[in-house]
């Protein structure tokens, strides 16, 4: 049985596995739709994150590289920020 913490998706974002492979944003592939498994920051990072409709379980479209589309508007990240959402390919 795997430990709280390695059950986290933001602690094993490194280790590939499977279908269920989470990187952060800025590695995604342009053209493709991700799903978000976890803003890793601060507070402050994570409800500015929420406010702009990025938090986990929220599909977005990525366009170009630090660009989203999420809930029908779209989105300039920089990749500090990019960096630190962590996602996964969408089905």
């Amino acid at each position: 049985m795997l430990s709280q913490k390695e059950n986290n998706p933001c602690t094993r974002y490194d280790r590939p596995s499977g279908p269920e492979c989470v990187l952060p944003l800025c590695k995604a592939e342009s053209g493709r739709t991700v799903k978000v498994a976890c803003v890793h920051g601060d507070r402050g990072l994570c409800a500015r994150m929420a406010a702009l409709g990025i938090y986990p379980g929220v599909e977005m479209h990525l366009l170009c590289s630090g660009c989203v589309r999420v809930n029908g508007g779209v989105l300039s990240l920089g990749k500090d920020i990019s960096d630190k959402i962590l996602v996964t390919p969408s089905a």
